[in-house]
């Protein structure tokens, strides 16, 4: 079974659906005019169902995502007449106005909202059939796509599921995508990834996901052996003469932790720094006196990997669930099934307590 994991940069086209201005162009004068609409088994062909193409879903995706045809023109690679004509085609096709032209760029009128957003979904699923017939090609059986949001990485529980889940389903195609919670359920969204591992973020989308909540978790600091704040308990005041490492803005834990300080009447004396939690960052706190939020169910982890122990500070954050998401109106497969039940018997199989 193949493993991929992912590290993409937000708001691309997946490569094999990179256009060209030969591929953008339309038939131009020569097409003929079809019928109004034509019976294909039953089913009645209008004008949209025959004459919409992929290309244009693309453009359409791309022009919304720039707000500007030459920003689109420039990501699929092609003219900005292709572009242009392209657009034109499709307002032509569904007989109505896409985008609303202003003098900073374009955006989506109502019924572009609808196409793009549809949009998504119907290249999600020519990627996944693209996929899948690989897949079946190569002697595989199917294909999972896992999004993970990023500080769940060092989560021992989630590796050893994917080993167990890889050794049951050896004939699935499993890729791991790791990114911050926004971009992984813009990514489920459109329909990129099938299941979601991290935190509700908000309420970016509730109505459209079905969560399940896998364990309860809540952010502690952490510090290097040895360090002043980890011989016994300390108050919140305690901590603010140490440098923090902090989720950039605008994150709701940090905005919480930093609302409490300051109703406590207190300030940070020391720097914040702001960045994803990586190894690059838990190796400064294990070298200095940082202090470094992390989840605390990966605790056991970050301890055997960089010496970093908790910091026995009861702070003013609330309990909050780890979930695993899927999208609400696409039927749960047997091989997300599969990865969850292989998930939770891991956790409620394993303790993932400090060590």
């Amino acid at each position: 079974m193949a493993l991929q994991v992912a590290h993409s940069p937000p708001g691309m086209l997946p490569a094999k659906l990179a256009l060209s201005d030969d591929f953008l162009e339309c038939d131009g004068g020569t097409e003929k005019l079809r019928p109004a609409s034509v019976k294909i088994n039953g089913h009645t062909m209008t004008p949209f169902r025959q004459r919409l193409k992929l290309r244009h879903i693309s453009v359409v995706i791309e022009v919304a995502r720039q707000g500007s045809l030459q920003k689109a023109a420039d990501l699929l690679m092609v003219s900005q007449s292709a572009v242009s004509k392209a657009l034109a085609e499709v307002e032509s096709i569904v007989n109505c106005q896409l985008f609303d032209r202003t003098p900073s760029g374009v955006r989506p009128t109502a019924m572009g909202h609808a196409l793009v957003r549809h949009g998504h979904l119907i290249l999600g699923d020519v990627l996944r059939a693209e996929a899948e017939i690989d897949a079946l090609q190569s002697g595989e059986a199917g294909n999972l796509s896992v999004g993970v949001f990023t500080p769940l990485s060092w989560w021992g529980n989630l590796a050893t599921c994917v080993t167990l889940f890889r050794a049951q389903c050896p004939r699935i195609r499993l890729s791991v995508q790791e990114d911050s919670m926004e971009i992984l359920l813009q990514r489920l969204e459109q329909d990129l990834v099938d299941i979601v591992i991290g935190r509700p973020a908000g309420n970016y989308g509730s109505e459209s996901y079905e969560m399940e909540t896998l364990c309860e978790d809540r952010p502690l600091f952490v510090a290097r052996e040895g360090h002043r704040l980890v011989q016994g308990p300390v108050e919140l005041g305690d901590l603010l003469g140490f440098p923090w490492i902090l989720p950039a803005p605008p994150n709701v834990v940090r905005q919480q932790l930093e609302l409490a300080v300051q109703d406590a009447g207190m300030r940070q004396t020391s720097e914040i720094i702001s960045a994803q939690l990586s190894n690059m960052m838990l190796r400064l706190a294990s070298q200095s006196d940082t202090l470094i939020l992390v989840p605390q169910c990966i605790l056991r982890e970050v301890h055997d990997t960089y010496r970093l122990c908790p910091v026995r500070c009861s702070l003013p954050l609330p309990l909050s669930a780890l979930v695993a998401i899927v999208r609400r109106d696409k039927p749960r497969g047997a091989t997300v099934a599969t990865f969850l039940s292989k998930l939770k018997s891991e956790l409620y199989g394993r303790s993932s307590e400090p060590v």
